[in-house]
Parts: C-alpha cells; structure tokens; sequence
C-alpha cells in the first residue's frame, strides 16, 4: 500500500530517534548539572580597580607592557594581572 508522506512522517517518526549516542565513538550526550567555577570563564576580576578583565583584554595590556620593556609573564592569571597594572609606567 503506497502511503501520504504526512501519514509516514506520523507513524515511523516520533523525532526521538535523532536523539542519543550516534556510535562507539561519538562519547556521552547527557547534560550534567556542575556549578560554575572560576575553571570554567575566561574572565578575571581584580581588586585593584574593581574591573573584570577578559583573555582578550589581558592580551592587549600584555602587549604594551612587552612593547614598554617589561619582562615576559607567562599565563592569564590575576598574579601577571597585577604585575602588568602595578608597572604601568
């Protein structure tokens, strides 16, 4: 008997086959509910002038102190944060 596509797509599609691990390889989908650390952003807050810095800030204030002489700092992290803010000469 030759079927609608609408009467297909309602009685062989329920849209959850689409769903769930693909193959041996592809790894879990399951959603974990984790608390957010400061592992997980890319974003610093410092004291010093109560900002939050991102990556891309951090990079920018890192390349004008290497261009004003500064020593090499290794690292996105509020220690080097702070080296580079305190020796803004």
């Amino acid at each position: 008997m030759i079927r609608k596509f609408k009467e297909f797509i309602k009685e062989e599609l329920s849209g959850t086959e689409l769903v769930g691990p693909i193959g041996p390889g592809y790894g879990d989908t399951k959603l974990k509910n984790k608390t957010i650390t400061s592992h997980d952003t890319n974003i610093i807050f410092c004291d010093l002038d109560n900002k939050f810095y991102t990556e891309d800030d951090f990079n920018n204030l890192y390349n004008d102190h290497l261009k004003r002489g500064g020593k090499p700092l290794f690292g996105f992290n509020i220690e080097n944060l702070i080296e580079i803010l305190t020796n803004n000469n």
